[in-house]
């Protein structure tokens, strides 16, 4: 029985499970405009915010009743240092834009090999008080019904949550910019690795190609309607020990994934045509971006400091050559005893 059939994919139900199939469709969408909006302090936050929102032209996407789903990045990052995930504060007034446009939002993360999204990750990371404060609901991906997606040029299916396959539910993609060690930047397209249900996330490491092949198939199927790179103070060189660029206090907002993440990556300095995932995604060819006529670019000392502080592709290929082998661990002992020592080895980093 075929549940979904979109211009994306095709969903079926057989004996109570959910499969897809990915179908040939035109990942880049038509609007090329890009927004670096420079980010409010207290009470001005919120209104930067809005004016983003509104140049963007977001009322197009969200309208009354929308269900929206806010796809945070809490698998990765430092406990504390909202630097390296995605800042509860800038959350929280996301969340409030998206009630003032009528949608009703709710927050989502997935489970990671070596971190469970639960109770005690969302206090640590300043987001229970806060979605609860604001009537925000909090959905674990890896707990939703899951769909078996066939992906055109992958040799393994990805679980991805039902919920943010359903026409009804729109994407915000909302993750810090920064660069990471086996990708180069972790950007919009990167955060939707983050949404897939399977928690043993670590076959997707166990080929060298498979991994920029996986976070490209994910993002080309759930392509988020609006996309937010976003952070007060800016992670660079790495995502585990990163070096943090004070005052950067910049949202880069769009409707094109892959053309947000180009100004991701000239702003960290990191060649686009590096960024593997973006590149299956475009068939290797450039593309070009609007920079919204209204946007703040970085001032010339934090492009400084970031061009100092770059990862750069020898970096890369060495750091994934290095951590190749950590990926054929035994399942149970990643997602047992990762996530029982994930408080040490975050004060470790801190």
């Amino acid at each position: 029985m075929i549940k979904y059939d979109t211009d994306k994919f095709i969903i079926t139900q057989k004996n109570g499970k959910l499969y897809g199939r990915e179908k040939e469709h035109e990942v880049l969408k038509k609007d090329k405009t890009v927004l670096v909006q420079k980010l409010g302090k207290g009470e001005d936050l919120e209104r930067s915010v809005s004016e983003a929102f509104s140049k963007i032209k977001a009322e197009d996407i969200i309208t009354e009743g929308d269900l929206v789903a806010v796809k945070l990045n809490l698998g990765g990052g430092i406990n504390y240092m909202p630097t390296t995930y995605s800042d509860p504060i800038i959350c929280e007034a996301i969340i409030k834009i998206i009630k003032k446009f009528g949608g009703k939002p709710f927050a989502c993360e997935a489970n990671m090999r070596a971190l469970t999204i639960n109770t005690n990750i969302l206090k640590n990371r300043g987001y229970w008080d806060m979605l609860r404060k604001n009537r925000c609901k909090f959905v674990n991906l890896t707990k939703y019904t899951t769909v078996e997606m066939k992906c055109l040029n992958l040799d393994v299916p990805i679980k991805l949550p039902e919920i943010l396959l359903k026409p009804n539910v729109k994407i915000i993609s909302f993750a810090p910019p920064k660069h990471h060690w086996e990708c180069g930047i972790t950007g919009n397209q990167k955060n939707m690795f983050g949404a897939i249900s399977e928690y043993r996330k670590s076959i997707y490491h166990r080929n060298y190609d498979r991994l920029d092949k996986t976070i490209a198939a994910a993002a080309r199927i759930l392509s988020p309607d609006i996309n937010i790179l976003a952070t007060f103070d800016l992670g660079t060189k790495n995502p585990h020990f990163p070096y943090v660029i004070k005052n950067y206090n910049r949202m880069i907002i769009s409707k094109d994934m892959i053309r947000g993440d180009k100004v991701a990556s000239e702003i960290l300095t990191y060649p686009f045509r590096y960024v593997k995932y973006s590149m299956i995604n475009t068939k290797e060819k450039d593309i070009d971006y609007i920079l919204h006529p209204d946007s703040s670019w970085p001032e010339k000392e934090i492009l400084e400091q970031v061009k100092e502080n770059s990862i750069d592709i020898d970096t890369v290929n060495l750091w994934r050559s290095i951590l190749f082998l950590q990926y054929y661990m035994p399942h149970a002992f990643q997602i047992k005893i990762f996530p029982s020592i994930e408080f040490i080895l975050s004060l470790i980093k801190r």
